[in-house]
């Protein structure tokens, strides 16, 4: 970002740049999104879209930064039941993944088939840090039943292979599988995992 937004007014028109990057992607897909589109659907001239974006490698960027935070944001708030089990919490955060892709009017899923396009790191770190303090606050919570070892290792391979998984799969024309099986199979895999392997002596 060329130019840092110190006054309501800047932060305004930087949110509003932002969310016509996202808006530019939802009609025209990435491929199609350029800074003169994007400066059209913000109503603002080009000029004025470059003192505060350098490109629209910039504008992507600040939007996938915005989603790394709206997406942490929505994984914090999903009802954790004192009661729960582990398959509980991570059925809650798959649907909660799943349900997401379902929304944003194709923002999310256009965003993903281009994963291997774009610079993913900061959804990839956010996902990643939330889980492992979320797998932080239960297994301590439940350590006499679920003693476990490498909490760190086992929450990145777990991240990993759940983007890894659904970039995959919303990238096919026509997957084999549906959205439902690949969910449940997450799951499995997961808890699976999770409940699995070596334990603290």
């Amino acid at each position: 970002m060329r130019k840092q937004p110190q006054q309501q007014r800047s932060k305004q028109m930087v949110e509003t740049l932002v969310e016509a990057t996202a808006r530019c992607i939802v009609e025209n897909g990435l491929d199609g999104t350029t800074t003169p589109r994007i400066a059209e659907l913000a109503g603002v001239s080009v000029g004025s879209l470059y003192q505060y974006f350098s490109s629209k490698e910039a504008l992507i960027d600040a939007l996938l930064e915005k989603t790394a935070g709206d997406i942490a944001t929505g994984l914090k708030y999903l009802p954790l039941n004192e009661a729960g089990t582990l398959r509980d919490m991570v059925t809650s955060a798959i649907r909660y993944g799943f349900a997401l892709l379902g929304s944003g009017e194709g923002l999310y899923v256009e965003l993903v088939k281009n994963w291997h396009r774009l610079p993913t790191q900061k959804v990839a770190d956010a996902l990643q840090r939330h889980f492992l303090e979320l797998a932080r606050f239960y297994f301590l919570k439940h350590y006499r039943d679920h003693p476990i070892e490498n909490l760190q290792v086992r929450v990145f391979i777990i991240v990993n292979s759940t983007i890894f998984t659904v970039v995959r799969l919303i990238s096919q024309d026509n997957p084999m599988v549906t959205q439902e099986d690949v969910a449940d199979g997450l799951i499995e895999m997961i808890v699976n995992y999770m409940e699995s392997g070596p334990r603290p002596a």
